[in-house]
C-alpha cells in the first residue's frame, strides 16, 4: 500500500489511487457497462408494452423485465461496492496517515489549532476527499460509459431524437461550470465550521465547572457572531447551486417538448414519446450526477488544500523546536539546556532516582517540564509525561491505562496493584468491576483528582524508562500522599525508573532525592540532594519556611 499520500499533490492523489486499486475500478467499470447495457433495452422494452396495451395485444413476457430488473440490480449494486470500497480504504489511510504525524510530532507545531479546527480536518475534510474518489469516480465512468451506449441505440431508432437532449445538457454543463467557482467559499465555510464546533466543544466543557452566569452573554454574543460568518460563507458556497438548480428541470421540459415536436414531425406514433421519456430519464442520472461531479471536485479541493496545509503544519520545525534542538546537539545524557525566560538554563538530574522542581507560582515549572520532554523525545527517550490536566478519554478505566494496547495478565495484575496504591480501589472493592468501570468523558465521572491519579496510573503503566508528572500529588493529602510514594518506591517495576517531578510541598519534596530550585530571576538558585538541601541556611529551606509562616 502507498504511504506518504499527504507528499503528494491533488492530481498525483488521484493518479496514485487510480493505480493502486486498478482492480477494483476495471471490475467496476465492466459491470457499469452491464448496468447500462440492460437499462438501455427498457426504453424499447416500455415502447413495446405500450404497443402491446394500444393493440389489446395479450403477449406480454413479464420474466424479461423481472430478469433485466435482477441484472440491474446485481450489477448496479457491484459498481457501487466497486468504486466506493477503495473510497473508503483512502479514507482511512489519510487519517491513519495525519493521526500518526499528529502522535509523532511535538505538539508546540500544532498549538495554535484549536480542537474543533483538527476535527474539522480529520472528518469532514476527509470525508470531502472519499466523497470525491467514490462518488466522481463512479459517476464520471457512469457518464461515459453511458453515453457510449446509449447514444448509439437512440441513433439507431431515429438520430434526430438525439438534437432533442440538447437543451438538458446545456442546462447541466451551466449548472456545473457555475457551481464549480464556489471553491474558495466552501474552504471559508469548512474553518468556520471548525472555530464553530471548538466554541460548542470548550464551551461543554467550561460549563462543568465555570460557575459564573454572566459569562453566558459573552458566549452568546460570540457563539452567534461565529455561527452568522459561517451561515453567510455556507450561503455564498452554495449560491451558485441555488441559482442554476431551476435551469435543470428546464431544460429537462424543453427536452421533452422538442423531443414530442420531432416525434410529432416524423410521425414516429405516441408510444415513441414513452421510448423518448425513458432515454431521457436514463440521460438525466449520468447528466445530473456529471454536474454535481463539478461541485465534489470543487469541495474536495478545497480539502484537499485545507489537508496539506495540517500537513506542512505537522512536518515543520517551528523556531521554538529548533532552538531547543540547536541548544542540546552537543549534550548527552542527563545534561539539557532548556530556554527560562531571557536565558538558557543548564540543568541536570539523576538517573532512577526522584528528582523533584520547586519555584515559586508562575516561574515556569511547567514549561521547564514540556521542554525537557521535547528534548528527551528529540533524543530517542522513553518518556511519559502527565500534564497539570491530563485527558480522560470516555471509556473504561482499563482502557484508559493501556490506551488500546493489548496488555498480558501479568500487566493487568500490576494495573490493579496501582489502582489500589493510588487509592482508586475505594471507587468500587471489587477489581475486576473496577477494571470496567466507565469514567464518562473526560473523565466527568470522577474528581479532578482522581483523574490525575488514573494518569499517573497510565503513565506507570507505559513501561517508560523517565516519568515526568506535573505537580502529582496536590490533590491528595499528606498522608495518602506518603502511603503512595512508600507503596510506589517498593515496586520492583519502579527499579531503575526516572522520575521528575514538580511541588510546592515540602511533603513531596522530603520523599525525592534531588532537588532543582529555580527562579524567574535568577535561574538556578540551588541544586543538590534533598537531605542536604532542607538543612537550615539553605535557599530552599528559607523558602518551605516562608510556606509555613
Amino acid at each position: 500500500m502507498q504511504k506518504n499520500r499527504m507528499l503528494m499533490n491533488f492530481t498525483g492523489m488521484l493518479w496514485n489511487q487510480l493505480k493502486e486499486f486498478k482492480v477494483y475500478y476495471f471490475f467496476g467499470v465492466i459491470a457499469l457497462i452491464f448496468t447500462h447495457k440492460i437499462q438501455s433495452e427498457l426504453p424499447f422494452m416500455a415502447k413495446e408494452l405500450a404497443d402491446y396495451v394500444a393493440k389489446n395485444n395479450n403477449e406480454l413476457r413479464p420474466s424479461l423485465f423481472f430478469l433485466c430488473a435482477l441484472g440491474i440490480i446485481v450489477f448496479r449494486t457491484s459498481s457501487r461496492i466497486l468504486f466506493f470500497f477503495p473510497a473508503r480504504l483512502l479514507q482511512k489511510f489519510l487519517r491513519s496517515e495525519l493521526l500518526e504525524k499528529l502522535e509523532s510530532n511535538t505538539p508546540q507545531r500544532f498549538r495554535h489549532l484549536n480542537a474543533g479546527q483538527l476535527f474539522q480536518y480529520l472528518s469532514g475534510d476527509i470525508d470531502q476527499i472519499r466523497a470525491l474518489i467514490g462518488f466522481v469516480g463512479l459517476q464520471g465512468a457512469n457518464f461515459v460509459i453511458a453515453f457510449f451506449i446509449l447514444i448509439p441505440k437512440m441513433v439507431s431508432f431515429n438520430p434526430h431524437l438525439l438534437l432533442a437532449l440538447t437543451p438538458m445538457l446545456g442546462a447541466f454543463i451551466i449548472f456545473t461550470v457555475i457551481v464549480s467557482k464556489n471553491r474558495k467559499y466552501f474552504k471559508l465555510t469548512q474553518d468556520m465550521q471548525g472555530e464553530v464546533q471548538n466554541l460548542i466543544m470548550e464551551s461543554y466543557v467550561g460549563k462543568r465547572t465555570i460557575k459564573n452566569f454572566h459569562a453566558e452573554a459573552s458566549f452568546m454574543e460570540l457563539f452567534g457572531e461565529l455561527s452568522l460568518k459561517e451561515l453567510y460563507y455556507f450561503y455564498r458556497s452554495s449560491l451558485g447551486i441555488s441559482i442554476t438548480m431551476p435551469l435543470i428541470s428546464l431544460g429537462v421540459g424543453l427536452s421533452m417538448l422538442w423531443g414530442a415536436y420531432i416525434i410529432k414531425s416524423y410521425d414516429l406514433g405516441a408510444t415513441t414519446l414513452i421510448l423518448f421519456s425513458g432515454f431521457v430519464f436514463l440521460f438525466m442520472e449520468p447528466m445530473g450526477y456529471l454536474s454535481w461531479i463539478g461541485v465534489v471536485v470543487s469541495r474536495s479541493h478545497a480539502s484537499w488544500g485545507r489537508l496539506k496545509d495540517l500537513d506542512l503544519t505537522l512536518t515543520t520545525s517551528v523556531e521554538a523546536e529548533e532552538k531547543l534542538k540547536n541548544l542540546n546537539t552537543t549534550l548527552t545524557d542527563n545534561n539539557y539546556k532548556l530556554p527560562f525566560w531571557d536565558r538558557a538554563l543548564a540543568v541536570s538530574f539523576k538517573t532512577g532516582a526522584w528528582n523533584v522542581l520547586i519555584a515559586k507560582t508562575g516561574h515556569g515549572k511547567s514549561e521547564i517540564l514540556l521542554k525537557l520532554a521535547e528534548v528527551l523525545r528529540q533524543r530517542g527517550q522513553s518518556i511519559s509525561l502527565v500534564a497539570q490536566d491530563p485527558y480522560i478519554f470516555n471509556d473504561t478505566m482499563e482502557r484508559n491505562i493501556f490506551l488500546g494496547k493489548k496488555e498480558s495478565d501479568q500487566e493487568r495484575e500490576h494495573a490493579k496493584v496501582m489502582l489500589k496504591i493510588l487509592g482508586l480501589d475505594y471507587l468500587e472493592p471489587n477489581m475486576e468491576n473496577l477494571m470496567k468501570m466507565e469514567v464518562g468523558e473526560n473523565g466527568k465521572r470522577l474528581s479532578g483528582g482522581q483523574a490525575k491519579r488514573l494518569s499517573l496510573v497510565r503513565s506507570l503503566m507505559s513501561g517508560a524508562d523517565i516519568l515526568i508528572w506535573d505537580d502529582p500529588f496536590s490533590s491528595v493529602d499528606l498522608i495518602l500522599e506518603k502511603e503512595i510514594i512508600q507503596e510506589l518506591k517498593k515496586q520492583p517495576m519502579m527499579k531503575n525508573k526516572t522520575l521528575i517531578l514538580t511541588s510546592h510541598r515540602l511533603s513531596t519534596v522530603r520523599h525525592s532525592d534531588y532537588l532543582l530550585f529555580v527562579d524567574k530571576e535568577e535561574g538556578i538558585i540551588e541544586e543538590g540532594q534533598v537531605n542536604q538541601l532542607l538543612k537550615e541556611n539553605s535557599k530552599t529551606y528559607e523558602y518551605f519556611q516562608k510556606q509555613m509562616v
